[in-house]
């Protein structure tokens, strides 16, 4: 017959386990002052935003934070709430619908664009940094592109350092701000290639 007090002992051992265990906490990418942005009534185009490319270093559900000497840690209990690739294109496509007042019809066809100019836009980020207490950093390649003309088309560079504070939730906020900028450049960019301005997309872009 096992022994009552060490079934209870193990009992208390396993229940002060599950309460000192820490809390897993989530963040998203998405503002809350755009994540019912609406788009405009009568759009002059349409975009449509790819999947977004990021390193493979941080393609985790896990935060990952750069420490000195180059190392990059995971985070077990700080995570997005979802893939960060997903998290980053949410975060721009409902920039973008803002700062353009168009609507981001997704992966959908040119014949889903009732009759309207459509630009496709394709995000690549070479790097997605996040320091505690210094900085979110976002350096990207950008591609923005006329569905029905070739020749409407720039590739251009951005890097957005964003300063925050101290602790997780000033981290996630410093990387919201840093895409709403990014977002920003590319739709001045598309703004300058609407405009037939092709030559002046990544002029245009880093303006303002």
């Amino acid at each position: 017959m096992r022994n009552p007090s060490l079934a209870a002992l193990i009992a208390l051992t396993l229940l002060a386990g599950c309460q000192s265990a820490a809390p897993i906490r989530f963040y998203t990418l998405l503002p809350a002052a755009t994540r019912d942005a609406a788009a405009a009534q009568d759009p002059a185009f349409r975009i449509e935003l790819g999947a977004v490319n990021i390193p493979s270093q941080v393609d985790t559900p896990r935060i990952v934070v750069r420490e000195s000497g180059g190392r990059l840690t995971p985070v077990e209990g700080q995570r997005w709430i979802a893939p960060l690739a997903d998290e980053v294109r949410a975060s721009l496509s409902a920039a973008l619908t803002q700062k353009l007042g168009v609507p981001d019809i997704g992966y959908a066809s040119a014949s889903d664009t009732k009759g309207l100019p459509l630009y496709r836009i394709r995000v690549s980020l070479r790097r997605f940094e996040s320091i505690l207490g210094s900085q979110a950093l976002i350096d990207a390649t950008w591609t923005v592109s006329s569905a029905s003309d070739a020749a409407k088309s720039a590739t251009c560079d951005s890097r957005v350092e964003s300063s925050i504070a101290g602790g997780f939730d000033a981290l996630a906020e410093g990387h919201q701000r840093a895409l709403a900028v990014l977002a920003g450049r590319i739709a001045r960019g598309l703004e300058a290639l609407n405009a037939g301005k092709a030559s002046n997309v990544c002029v245009a872009a880093e303006a303002g």
